[in-house]
């Protein structure tokens, strides 16, 4: 649940210049590492922002607080309790800039968040009728407690094509490569089971019962379906 997505933003300077020809495209982006943040006892975490492109970049910086409801599926809120610095900056064209994030200490359980790097249009780009194409990147982060107990998971079939997947344990569980008898019916990362919280996982192919095998960060593991 790499949480990626590519927006389109675009704007044209009028009906004459899109029928004359297609406006020029803009193709933008940057990196950002490390891709998964892991922080301890409130301690300062970095990443590091690289724009590789020719053009200048805007990033609207946020931290949101992620938990999963009990359908399994990913809510993001607002969080006062975690930090990011700075909450927007400019980039130069082959620069890299290093931000800083901030999470609350965890007691006897994993807390997870989200880092929303937003890259915003220039508005100079648009004004000149050049299609930007823009890039938002959500990083997984966690605060880990100082003992945190290894993720427990069961699964419940919802449907021969989806699973509800529960993590009993106190650190979260990243899920890919499902199989079921010896079949791939989800290939790839699929998601997380966060800390004591369930997450809801589509299949490419129907699953009618027995168990099932799941690639997680902590080793491959068998699970009965219930």
């Amino acid at each position: 649940m790499n949480f990626f997505k590519r927006t389109f933003l675009a704007a044209t300077a009028g009906t004459a210049w899109l029928l004359a020809a297609p406006p020029p495209t803009f193709a933008a982006g940057f990196d950002a590492r490390p891709v998964t943040i892991e922080t301890r006892g409130g301690n300062v975490a970095s990443i590091t922002v690289t724009n590789p492109g020719d053009r200048k970049i805007y990033l609207q910086n946020s931290v949101h607080e992620w938990r999963q409801d009990p359908s399994g599926r990913d809510v993001l809120s607002e969080s006062a309790a975690a930090i990011i610095s700075p909450p927007g900056m400019w980039i130069q064209p082959g620069a890299t800039y290093n931000l800083r994030i901030q999470l609350p200490p965890a007691s006897d359980r994993e807390l997870a968040f989200r880092v929303i790097l937003q890259q915003l249009p220039d508005k100079s780009e648009i004004q000149a009728g050049r299609i930007v194409f823009a890039v938002t990147q959500s990083l997984p982060a966690f605060a880990e407690p100082a003992q945190p107990t290894p993720a427990l998971l069961r699964a419940r079939l919802i449907d021969p094509r989806h699973l509800l997947i529960s993590n009993e344990g106190g650190r979260r569980a990243r899920l890919a490569d499902i199989k079921a008898d010896g079949q791939m019916v989800g290939p790839g990362l699929v998601g997380y089971a966060l800390a004591h919280s369930s997450v809801r996982v589509a299949l490419g192919a129907p699953v009618r019962a027995g168990k099932v095998e799941i690639d997680t960060d902590q080793g491959r593991r068998t699970v009965e379906l219930r």
